[in-house]
């Protein structure tokens, strides 16, 4: 699927090695809440274990390409993948250099005609931590519910804690998480 946005400021591609290992020139967030979305300091090693994660058959993924000049700065994946139900789970990071620029909303409105007009699925379900504010405007500008709230052992345990958006239990700190899902009718506003 190579489609562009509207604007015209990015396209998506599926991916594939070559550009996975364009992942190290990206750059690292400095919240230490968003270290896992940190891609720039990955090993070729690594950045190999993430491509074959990210290309197994119940999982689709695509790279954000900028069409200025075509540099790698974002993926969106496809979790879940499941062609009988017509659901998946969204996954959306970008190089912390691109973001609050309108990529984002850019490269989601292709993803989503995509999903929903050429896939034919039904409903694209994701979950989001509560401190990231950010993706929550996005998906909310977007169309998307809120389902319910989960929790799960945060991966820095390292952070500032704050009770608006973590929990602690049995010694760990639990991130509060958002769960969402968009329908076709609640996007297209049917």
């Amino acid at each position: 699927m190579e489609k562009k946005n509207q604007q015209n400021k990015v396209y998506l591609e599926k991916i594939n090695r070559q550009v996975a290992s364009e992942l190290n020139q990206w750059g690292n967030f400095s919240d230490p809440r968003l270290s896992g979305y940190n891609y720039g300091n990955l090993s070729s090693f690594e950045i190999s274990f993430w491509y074959s994660s990210v290309t197994t058959p119940r999982k689709k993924y695509f790279a954000v390409k900028r069409t200025s000049d075509n540099r790698f700065i974002g993926f969106l994946g496809l979790k879940n993948y499941n062609p009988l139900t017509k659901k998946a789970k969204l996954g959306i990071v970008f190089d912390p250099n691109f973001t609050s620029m309108g990529y984002g909303y850019a490269a989601m409105e292709i993803l989503l005609d995509y999903y929903f007009n050429t896939l034919k699925f039904r409903e694209l379900l994701l979950e989001v931590n509560l401190f990231n504010d950010r993706a929550l405007r996005l998906y909310k500008s977007l169309g998307f519910k809120e389902t319910g709230l989960t929790s799960e052992v945060f991966e820095n345990q390292d952070i500032e804690f704050d009770q608006r958006y973590f929990e602690e239990k049995r010694g760990l700190i639990y991130s509060k998480i958002l769960k969402m899902k968009l329908t076709k009718d609640d996007y297209y506003g049917i």
